[in-house]
């Protein structure tokens, strides 16, 4: 599924508890009705791009392919705007 939006928070979990791998969870917002609201960035994308910080990423736009496993929204691929367009809440 193609997505556009922006990140309203991006946080650093690790999941499940205790298990040693760090995922990055996207809350979003601007998304189309019935489109995820919450996206995992897995941690082998985030080895792949060191840009991926979650401070620097909160407010900005983005646009991604993401697919379903289980029950959750796995980032296949993102790409962020240069500038914040919302300032973080």
């Amino acid at each position: 599924m193609h997505l556009r939006g922006i990140v309203q928070t991006a946080a650093l979990e690790e999941t499940p508890p205790g298990s040693g791998t760090i995922e990055m969870i996207l809350r979003v917002q601007g998304v189309g009705p019935g489109q995820p609201r919450k996206l995992i960035i897995p941690y082998s994308l985030l080895l792949q791009d060191e840009s991926l910080d979650p401070d620097l990423i909160s407010g900005r736009g983005f646009e991604a392919d993401v697919e379903p496993a289980e029950q959750r929204w796995i980032v296949a691929r993102i790409a962020f705007a240069s500038r914040v367009l919302r300032q973080p809440e």
